[in-house]
């Protein structure tokens, strides 16, 4: 066995043992499995949030993107840091008090409830939609975390691409199934803090390798000129219409389930107060690392046949084993971190907000518990399933789920905290529906070359949901 493959067990280990570890109690109702009692510090909130948003797409997807497009792929990072430090500044803390008076779980029970308390329906309606929504897209999302495992296992220790696939697939559910949210937070937190360590420290590395700053961005543009523009190679209104969409890119930061998790379960609101810091810091080094990593690749690496193969590469060519095997953790981290977080969310859109109000049932805590698990098995089939088919690319999936989710959740989200009159059952239903069928619908028509199809898909969700709240607001006041 080579030092690389040791390194990698080593690692695999401790995630497993801190996973097992954390989540030996167990868990004694939703609360506990879902949320472990909301009551996590800044430290494991921020970072297990930003290991949590940059999934494997950070190491495979975005490399592999700037790999092809060049410096224009910077543009999407200024919107991300913007957009995180709204959300922890203007959405986090409010979000977190009224779950916490609310009793909501995640971002679909607080729709609800939230719902209920301002317009007195107490249907189920808008929590089963929200729930099917979060889980068409959670599944595509979540095979896109196992697509990157599978291509950084074959590429750095030539096992099978199938093989490696699946045996993430396991490896993850396994802990979350036994601990639940208190598994997730703390391996995520160790898995963040080895992303940004790698991202701090590789590309500097890297081109000191290649002959420093200079002559680095002198060997890109001789590869590729586009690798000298900030457009990508577009003129005129199609480069306007790139930057644009990169840059708003971010603000689906606003409507993603996974990662609004973080909020419901912090302690308290100087847990957001300093999370801003450390959100921030590890924001801005993981991001732009990844862009830069991209670039270094396609001049050491200049025609791949898969871009998203990049990092991996280059690791595998260059480093020396021991170093090999840390890449491999820190992508495994990424994609693990994810993965898991995006599991227990999509679990719980099936357990607790669709089959407990479709069946009408009282159930037990641990009959709740119980449903959560074995949904947790079926949810990392399917997932597993509709990798193995390795119909697109990691990239191309997350940008359409993270696209879907944002258009669907985003402005619901913000009315609900912001402007709670402008939304009823109406409005909150159609909003959803409509923000994801101009999404999709953009996205297929392949106008996403001009702008991001969360733009349009955002703005059409938010004009409907003041268009129907208001009719429903003057129809209250007729009556």
């Amino acid at each position: 066995m080579n030092l690389t493959i040791i390194v990698l067990v080593c690692y695999l280990a401790a995630v497993f043992g801190i996973g097992l570890y954390n989540g030996r109690a167990g868990a004694k109702n939703e609360e506990d499995y879902y949320l472990g009692d909301r009551f996590f510090g800044p430290l494991p909130t921020a970072i297990s949030m930003g290991a949590t948003d940059s999934s494997g797409w950070i190491f495979i997807g975005a490399i592999g993107y700037a790999y092809l497009a060049g410096p224009v792929s910077f543009w999407m990072y200024p919107g991300f840091a913007v957009a995180a430090l709204l959300n922890w500044l203007f959405i986090g803390p409010k979000l977190r008090r009224e779950s916490v008076e609310l009793g909501a779980l995640d971002l679909i029970d607080y729709f609800e409830k939230k719902i209920h308390k301002t317009t007195k329906d107490t249907s189920h309606t808008v929590k089963i939609i929200g729930a099917a929504l979060v889980v068409l897209f959670f599944i595509p999302y979540m095979s896109s975390q196992l697509t990157a495992a599978g291509k950084t296992i074959h590429s750095l220790i030539n096992l099978d691409y199938n093989a490696g696939l699946i045996f993430s697939a396991v490896f993850v559910t396994f802990y979350c199934f036994w601990g639940g949210y208190k598994s997730v937070i703390y391996t995520d937190f160790m898995q963040g803090s080895l992303m940004l360590l790698v991202f701090f420290i590789f590309p500097p590395i890297l081109i000191a390798k290649i002959g420093g700053w200079g002559a680095f961005w002198a060997a890109a543009q001789a590869i590729d000129p586009v690798m000298g523009t900030l457009t990508g190679g577009a003129a005129g209104s199609a480069a306007v219409g790139v930057i644009i969409g990169l840059l708003f890119y971010g603000i689906g930061e606003f409507g993603q389930p996974h990662i609004l998790q973080r909020f419901f379960s912090a302690k308290d609101d100087n847990t957001l107060k300093y999370g801003t810091i450390v959100s921030s810091v590890w924001m801005i080094g993981v991001m732009c690392g990844s862009s830069i990593l991209g670039c270094i690749a396609r001049v050491l690496l200049e025609n791949l046949d898969d871009p998203e193969y990049a990092f991996p590469v280059l690791v595998g060519q260059l480093m020396p084993p021991v170093v090999s095997g840390i890449v491999i953790g820190a992508i495994f981290a990424a994609v693990q971190s994810t993965f898991s977080s995006q599991l227990l969310v999509a679990v719980q859109a099936v357990a607790s907000n669709i089959i407990k109000p479709l069946s009408k049932r009282n159930y037990t805590d641990t009959q709740l518990v119980t449903i959560g698990k074995v949904t947790m098995v079926v949810m990392c089939v399917l997932s597993t399933a509709i990798a193995l088919l390795d119909i697109d690319s990691v990239f191309s999936l997350v940008v359409f789920a993270w696209s879907g989710l944002a258009s669907a959740f985003g402005p619901l989200c913000v009315l609900l905290i912001y402007r709670p009159h402008k939304v009823n059952k109406a409005s909150a239903i159609t909003g959803m529906l409509v923000g994801l069928s101009v999404s999709t619908i953009w996205y297929l028509a392949g106008l996403s070359a001009y702008c991001m199809e969360l733009v349009p898909g955002m703005l059409a969700s938010w004009a409907i949901i003041e268009l129907l709240g208001g009719m429903g607001s003057k129809t209250e006041k007729a009556r």
